[in-house]
This record gives C-alpha cells, structure tokens and sequence, in this order.
C-alpha cells in the first residue's frame, strides 16, 4: 500500500508529525490539509478534512494531550464521539482502513508483573483517558464489522524526543540538567518502555500501509528505570530528587510492552538507542 493516499489527522502534533515524515519516506501520497486546520471536535470541521483529503486510508492521531490534564480531562469523552463519527464519514465517503493511535492506558494497570504486555492483557483502564481510548477502540472495532471497513489499533507506550511538550518528564530531566534546577520525580524503580518519537512514527505508519488488523504494541520492549534514564541527561543526577514525588495514582511500576506482533507482522525494529534520543532532544531544546 505505498501508493495509498494518507490523511493524518494531528499531524503538527508531537506523534503526528513523526506519522508524516515517515509515511513520506514510505512512498506513500499524505494528504495536505488547509492552515488553518479545521476543527475535527465540529461536524463541519471534519467534513472539511474529510472532503479535501479524498483519502483511502486515515492515521488518527489527533486527541488532546495537554500534559497534566489529558489523564482525566471531560474533553476526551468529546474526542470518543468525534473519532466514531469521522470513522463512519471517512467509510461513507468510500474510505477503506482506519487506524487509530492507542495507548497502553487501555490496559489493567494493577495486575502486577515484571514481564512484557501482550495485547491479550486484560483491559481494565484507570483513567478517563484510557477508558476513552478502549471506549473508541471497541466501538470502531464494532462499526468495522458491520461495515468492513479494515482497522487497527497503535498502542503507543512512552514516546520520547524532539519536540516534546516541555512540561513531559524527558524534557523536565533536560531542562533541570541544563539550569540547575532542582526538581522532583517517581521512584528510581518505576519501569517504561521509552520509546524514540520518531520510531513511533514509523511503526505507526508501517502499520497504517500494512492490512494488519486489531491491537498492536508500539514499542521497543526495553525496560528502562527512571533511576537510569536520569544517569543517561547529562547533569540530571545532580538535580534530579528520585521518590520525591508519589507516582500517580494507581500508575503500575513496571509498564513494558511485548512488541513481537509489531516486529512480526510489519518486520519494525527501533533504530534509536535510548542515549541517542537524549541526545537528539537536547540539541533540539538548544536549537
């Protein structure tokens, strides 16, 4: 499917425009949209989209993610019913697969385990925003059964990098390292899975041109500890106070994704180590 027409909805956005760049690189033909965007949370809006793109396929990465307020915001509940009505639109206007960006909030945060998620962990959200997502996920996944429009599901875990809103924790670490500012952060154990914004992209693109259907992980199956991801900013550990802040509530301490099915399915394997990605979001804040 490299010589799919694409429309990315958030593609300005931090994941999105990531979804652009490397959907270009794959041949494929991404829609431009008109500046100013149209407003995707209006009928109107994403009629607009929808008419200018003439897109057969769509990459929806456009949510609201406001650090700090999207876990629990009421906005997501207008982001359900705007994703499942430009679902049934975009199939209305002949489009044919619709794949949405996830995200491992869908899952059980509290069943403990050190071993990697699978996407047949039990879904069980504990945040608004994740309900919103599983509420969308299982309501395309409904549609498209009765409609045969083809849809997947990018469950993206922690993706790092440039252009990152400056108030998300890679960027607290560098900008505290870079000022000397004191700041505080979860305990040294807490586990993620961080994950290059750029590989992000990629996966999601490879997975938007590739006829595979239902969940997939997005990530790099790397457990990394907070403790170490501030050993790799330059400076951090000086400034950085591990455990002095609680982790939120009902957050897990391990949260790593089993990515076989991404590799598997569309053969994506991360090209950024981790120090590379520090690396690369430092010149781009100095820059």
């Amino acid at each position: 499917m490299a010589d799919a027409r694409v429309l990315v909805t958030g593609g300005s956005g931090f994941v999105g425009r990531q979804v652009v760049a490397a959907l270009h690189r794959l041949g494929a033909d991404v829609a431009e949209l008109p500046a100013p965007r149209p407003d995707l949370l209006t009928p109107a809006g994403r009629a607009e989209v929808l008419a200018v793109a003439a897109a057969d396929t769509l990459v929806h990465t456009a949510w609201i993610t406001s650090p700090g307020t999207y876990w629990t915001s009421a906005a997501n509940l207008e982001w359900v019913a705007a994703t499942l009505d430009l679902a049934k639109a975009f199939r209305a206007a002949g489009g044919r697969r619709f794949v949405m960006v996830g995200s491992c909030a869908e899952y059980d945060w509290q069943r403990p385990t050190h071993s990697a998620w699978r996407e047949s962990r039990a879904c069980r959200p504990r945040t608004p925003y994740g309900a919103a997502k599983l509420l969308t996920w299982a309501a395309l996944l409904a549609f498209a059964r009765q409609s045969g429009l083809s849809v997947a599901s990018a469950r993206v875990f922690v993706p790092v990098g440039r252009h990152e809103a400056a108030n998300r924790l890679l960027p607290s670490l560098i900008h505290a390292a870079l000022t000397g500012t004191e700041i505080a952060t979860g305990p040294a154990e807490l586990t993620r899975d961080f994950l290059d914004v750029r590989d992000a992209g990629e996966a999601i693109a490879r997975l938007a041109l590739s006829q595979v259907r239902g969940p997939v992980n997005v990530g790099a199956r790397r457990p990394v500890t907070l403790g170490r991801l501030v050993d790799l900013v330059p400076g951090a550990a000086q400034v950085v106070r591990l455990g002095g802040r609680l982790p939120r509530a009902g957050e897990p301490m391990w949260m790593v994704p089993d990515s076989r099915r991404l590799r598997r399915a569309i053969g994506f394997t991360p090209r950024y180590p981790l120090d590379a990605t520090i690396a690369d979001a430092i010149a781009c804040s100095a820059g």
